[in-house]
């Protein structure tokens, strides 16, 4: 299995290519390991620890026996608060990826090897993800959980909450399409977080790279930290005034708002839980139609994340 996986994997991602052992070296070995145990251990004391004082605080009787809501809302703004970290780190580590091999006057080495600036970047940009392992690992982790309980949730009823949550949609979806949306929202949800950590490497990789005045760049990052934090933040609570309202009261901008927030703040999970993606549903006229335009945009930061990376190699190669 691990020799199709690495068959599957592109040059410069493989294990032995000498560019990625390079990246690799101060990360792996007995004292990678170990560090990386004590950090999902640190990451998971933490989520846990916060997921559990915030459902002691909010405790509601009457949804206690919804075990899958309960998790979903505990574990929601600890988990929020993990991705935007993740995000910030990755951005941050992407756009210091040159700039300290130009310190060291070790980047001009590097270019001029047989595999290219273009490849030495793209090495840098998955050491980048190997390096945040243990926060992504709890990402997916979290999110992997969200999915059992969509299974779980799936045989309520005697198998006909999904049909139920279609019957309330606004407007009402066909028959079977709620399943197929239903799982298009379990696939957006565990790639979706992996495919923003990615394109946020890249773009820090191609602002070390495009921009070398150390004043400029460092403006460049403080604004896009802050759009991000914008993004997560501002729209979480713009999204839980709408929730609070009377269901009647969404407006032709709350497509937008769930969507973009959806797609850039919380990443997809908000609709991980079926309670959650079925009240979008009700709420949000067409919101079931958001699942379709994440898949969209899933494959659009893909794009960007790989277009960006060739900018930067062919930038690198022109410029230094």
């Amino acid at each position: 299995m691990l020799s199709v996986w690495n068959w599957l994997l592109p040059e410069w991602a493989q294990p032995n290519h000498p560019l990625l052992q390079y990246e690799l070296a101060q990360t792996r070995g007995k004292g990678g390991r170990i560090g990386l145990k004590l950090q999902l251990v640190l990451l998971s004391l933490l989520i846990g620890g916060s997921a559990l004082l915030y459902a002691a605080a909010t405790r509601n009787p009457q949804s206690a026996a919804n075990l899958t809501g309960v998790f979903w809302r505990s574990v929601y703004y600890p988990a929020l608060v993990l991705q935007v970290i993740t995000l910030i780190m990755a951005f941050a580590l992407g756009a210091a990826a040159v700039g300290g091999e130009r310190s060291r006057k070790t980047w001009d080495h590097l270019r001029v090897t047989e595999f290219g600036a273009g490849v030495a970047l793209r090495a840098r940009w998955a050491g980048i993800l190997y390096r945040l392992r243990a926060p992504i690992l709890l990402i997916l982790l979290i999110r992997l959980i969200l999915v059992g309980g969509i299974v779980y949730d799936l045989t309520a009823f005697g198998g006909l909450y999904p049909a139920m949550l279609g019957a309330q949609a606004t407007p009402p979806l066909p028959w079977r399409l709620d399943l197929l949306l239903i799982a298009l929202a379990v696939l957006v949800n565990m790639l979706l977080p992996l495919a923003a950590i990615a394109t946020v490497a890249a773009l820090g990789i191609l602002i070390s790279v495009a921009v070398k005045e150390r004043v400029y760049a460092a403006i460049i990052q403080i604004l896009v930290v802050l759009a991000q934090l914008t993004a997560s933040l501002a729209g979480a609570l713009a999204i839980a005034q709408t929730i609070a309202r009377d269901a009647s009261g969404a407006d032709d901008w709350s497509y937008a708002l769930f969507f973009g927030y959806s797609a850039f703040g919380d990443l997809g999970l908000l609709l991980a839980q079926l309670g959650s993606l079925g009240e979008v549903w009700n709420r949000v006229p067409n919101g079931a139609t958001i699942i379709v335009c994440l898949m969209v945009i899933l494959v659009a930061l893909g794009a960007a994340a790989d277009g960006m990376m060739w900018l930067a190699g062919g930038l690198s190669e022109s410029r230094g």
